[in-house]
C-alpha cells in the first residue's frame, strides 16, 4: 500500500544500509517526493530512479522539515514516526494546512501508547520531537471503520446488517460515515462495538470530505440511490489514490444511467435507478467494493478487476455472499 511504501521509506532513513523500495505500477503513480524533500532537510540522501525510491539510511540528523499538509497525512506521519530516533530534534512545519487531521491525531495517540511525547501545536501544522526512545506495551489495533463502510452501506441500502469490533469512540476520520449515514436518513443502531445498519429510504446530503476522503467511493453509492442532487467537496484528493477516484466514479455512474457531474474538487450526484453494467474497478479496492454495493441493488453487474479487494479486505466477497448477495466469482 501507499502507506507502507512510505512508512518504510522513512523507516529506512533511520538503518544503516542503501535501500531500493521498488514501486509496483499503481503505486509509481503515487506522490513521494515531498517525503523525500523532507527526509532530505533533515539529513537523509535519499531519491527516485524509475518506479523505485533509492535511500541512504542511518543519517536522520534531525533539524527543521517543510512540506505541505494538503496532499497526504501520510508524510507527516512517515516522519513523526521516525523523528524520535533522529540525532537531534525535529521540527516538522506544514507550509499549507493539514487535511485528514483525524489520522494525525491518530498517529499521535498510538506514539503516545508508546511512551513517545510530541508536542503538537493546536492546528497540528507544526510539530516539534526530542531525541527520545520508544517503549514496548501491549497495544489493540481497532477494526477499521474504512472497511466497514462498505457493509453499513450495503445494510441502509439492501438490508440489515451488523459489524461488530468497531470503536464509536475512535479517532478515525471514517468513523464519520455514522453521522454521515444517519444525515442520509439511514437508521443506524450503536450498541458498544458493534454498529447495525438497516435498510431505509435515504436522502441526498452535501458533505466536505477532506478529512475523511476514503469514504468517497461509499458516500457517492449511497447518493446514487438517494432521493435528490447529493454533492461532496474536498475531494481532490481522491484524484491521487491507486485510481482516480472521482474520473472512476463517473465512469463507472454513466455506465449505470447514474447522473454525474464531475468538477475539480466537488462532485455531484443525482439519484436515481441504477442499471447493471460493466464496471472496470481500475484495479482499485474502494472502487470494486462500492460498485458491488451499486451492482447488487440494480439485480447485477460485472466488477473487472475484483482481486483488487485482497489489498485491504481479502474476505470481502466471501462475506458479501454470507449476507446473501449472489456472488459469481472469476478472479485470478
Amino acid at each position: 500500500s501507499a502507506a507502507t511504501f512510505r512508512f518504510m521509506t522513512a523507516v529506512c532513513a533511520l538503518v544503516p544500509g542503501k535501500y531500493r523500495l521498488l514501486a509496483g505500477p499503481s503505486l509509481s503513480k503515487r506522490p513521494i517526493v515531498p517525503l523525500l524533500q523532507a527526509l532530505g532537510q533533515l539529513g537523509v540522501n535519499c531519491r527516485t530512479e524509475g518506479a523505485s525510491v533509492i535511500v541512504d539510511g542511518g543519517r536522520l540528523k534531525g533539524g527543521v522539515a517543510e512540506l505541505a499538509g494538503d496532499i497526504s497525512s501520510q508524510f507527516v506521519s512517515a516522519l513523526l514516526l521516525v523523528a524520535p530516533l533522529a540525532e537531534e530534534t525535529v521540527n516538522i512545519r506544514l507550509t499549507t494546512p493539514p487535511e485528514s487531521k483525524p489520522y494525525l491525531k491518530m498517529t499521535l495517540g498510538c506514539m503516545e501508547k508508546f511512551e513517545v511525547k510530541v508536542r503538537a501545536y493546536q492546528d497540528l501544522s507544526k510539530f516539534d520531537v526530542v531525541k527520545q526512545e520508544y517503549r514496548p506495551t501491549r497495544y489493540q489495533v481497532e477494526g477499521d471503520w474504512s472497511s466497514a463502510s462498505y457493509l453499513l452501506a450495503l445494510g441502509a441500502v439492501l438490508g440489515e446488517v451488523t459489524v461488530a469490533n468497531l470503536n464509536p469512540e475512535s479517532l478515525q476520520g471514517d468513523k464519520i460515515v455514522l453521522n454521515l449515514l444517519k444525515g442520509m436518513g439511514a437508521r443506524v443502531l450503536v450498541n458498544e462495538n458493534t454498529v447495525t445498519a438497516q435498510k431505509s429510504e435515504l436522502k441526498a446530503i452535501t458533505a466536505d470530505l477532506s478529512d475523511c476522503i476514503d469514504l468517497l467511493p461509499t458516500l457517492a453509492v449511497l447518493a446514487a440511490v438517494a432521493n435528490g442532487t447529493s454533492r461532496f467537496f474536498g475531494i481532490s484528493r481522491a484524484r491521487l489514490k491507486e485510481s482516480n477516484r472521482v474520473a472512476a466514479l463517473r465512469e463507472g455512474f454513466t455506465r449505470m444511467g447514474i447522473k454525474v457531474i464531475e468538477k475539480i474538487d466537488s462532485l455531484t450526484i443525482v439519484g436515481s435507478k441504477p442499471e447493471g453494467s460493466v464496471i472496470d474497478s481500475q484495479d482499485d479496492h474502494r472502487i470494486a467494493m462500492a460498485f458491488s454495493i451499486l451492482g447488487l441493488r440494480a439485480g447485477g453487474t460485472t466488477i473487472d478487476g475484483a482481486e483488487c479487494v485482497q489489498k485491504t479486505y481479502p474476505e470481502f466477497w466471501d462475506i458479501l455472499k454470507r449476507l446473501g448477495g449472489k456472488i459469481k466469482l472469476d478472479v485470478k
